[in-house]
């Protein structure tokens, strides 16, 4: 009893395994996640374009048995990773402008927030009165939220960087109150701990510039 076709369709499934993709935070992929993965499509495309006819199995006593070619497939998908990276990179310069890297890197929530209390569903801070006015503050957060979806940027405890955020912004020379609300329940309990973690840093960062 001849063993090819279990043979052939092992080889099949080796085949045309995509390339796995990378681990990705609570928003999905970042652009360099898709722009590697684009890559890694593209090699693929080639590779499988490349293959010469002779190298494959004799199937002619196995009409059952048929092929296919999977270069277009991963062709496609190396566009569609690339106009993801795009997008991204898009809603960045949309969000950010001609601001450096520099300027976008820290949350303001890390730079201003100087209290807060949880709420069921969410988090209110409290924050210096410089943080505002509430329209430039808005602006600087959806800034910062563009910037984290480029690449991986170790902004794990970051509250900005989850998922259908509902942010809210008011006040005053007094100071500025931000509301950050999570449509998804399962996540109210994460979003305490992000926001706890940034007043934490915040504080401990303008008592390490005091001295």
């Amino acid at each position: 009893m001849t063993r090819w076709p279990t043979l052939i369709i092992a080889l099949a499934g080796c085949a045309t395994s995509p390339p796995p993709e990378p681990a990705t935070g609570p928003r999905g992929l970042r652009a360099s996640d898709h722009l590697e993965l684009a890559d890694q499509h593209a090699a693929l495309a080639r590779e499988h374009q490349s293959v010469p006819e002779e190298t494959a199995p004799n199937t002619s006593t196995l009409p059952w048995v048929r092929s296919w070619d999977t270069s277009a497939a991963h062709a496609q998908a190396a566009q569609a990773h690339r106009a993801e990276a795009a997008a991204l990179e898009a809603d960045y310069e949309e969000a950010c402008g001609t601001r450096t890297p520099s300027e976008v890197a820290m949350s303001p929530l890390v730079k201003y927030a100087i209290g807060g209390w949880p709420t069921t569903t969410g988090v209110i801070l409290y924050l210096d009165a410089s943080a505002g006015p509430p329209d430039r503050l808005l602006a600087d957060m959806k800034c910062h939220r563009a910037w984290m979806m480029l690449a991986p940027s170790g902004m794990d405890d970051c509250p900005l960087d989850l998922p259908d955020l509902v942010v809210d912004a008011r006040g005053d020379t007094d100071g500025i109150t931000v509301a950050l609300i999570v449509r998804d329940p399962h996540l109210v309990e994460e979003l305490h701990r992000r926001a706890q973690h940034e007043i934490e840093t915040g504080a401990a960062l303008r008592t390490s510039t005091a001295r």
